[in-house]
């Protein structure tokens, strides 16, 4: 309860660094002993891959966080609502932060794309019974308000989302956590 969504974030990734020492660690004390090539040739592969795999995947994330230009209204455009998979997101960036705009029930909303447990990316997550749930450990939020449901107290930021013609368009000035904002209709997109 006293540690913040970043510092649980910092010490998960610590535990990579920490498994990465070990590795290391064992992998060089087996290659003192070894006169055979493979094992560490085997070794740089698996390290190249490894790093390939984080630049593809750091490449890949960067694409994403290109800034949408929002209209003459000031509305960041999504696209058509039937476009968004049904109890699924489509990630919009505005003023550097990811949203989430989800489509469920013949509604849509949009809420901020991190997680308050250990900032995992909404977006990629699902509505299972009504709620936003985070792809990495479960958390959920209302996608309607942004809170999560009784007893937890986490929230996340919301944003005002307007249907025209099939169209999908988001505010991009965040409400506070927690802060209902009705979801727009979307009949034709259920």
């Amino acid at each position: 309860a006293n540690l913040t969504a970043p510092v649980w974030k910092a010490l998960h990734m610590g535990v990579y660094f920490a498994y990465a020492l070990l590795v290391g660690h064992v992998a060089l004390g087996a290659l003192q002993s070894n006169t055979s090539p493979t094992p560490a040739l085997l070794l740089g592969v698996s390290v190249a891959c490894i790093i390939g795999l984080h630049l593809a995947a750091a490449r890949r994330e960067r694409s994403l966080d290109r800034p949408t230009p929002p209209n003459t209204h000031g509305l960041i455009p999504v696209g058509k609502a039937s476009a968004i998979p049904e109890n699924r997101a489509k990630i919009v960036v505005a003023s550097g932060e990811r949203i989430a705009v989800f489509r469920y029930d013949g509604k849509i909303s949009a809420i901020s794309n991190v997680c308050q447990h250990q900032n995992g990316p909404l977006g990629e997550g699902r509505v299972v019974d009504g709620l936003v749930t985070c792809p990495w450990h479960g958390y959920q939020y209302d996608p309607a308000c942004g809170a999560s449901p009784p007893p937890f107290t986490e929230s996340v930021p919301t944003f005002g989302v307007v249907v025209q013609d099939g169209y999908v368009f988001v505010d991009p000035r965040p409400h506070p956590p927690g802060t209902r904002i009705e979801p727009a209709r979307c009949e034709e997109a259920s």
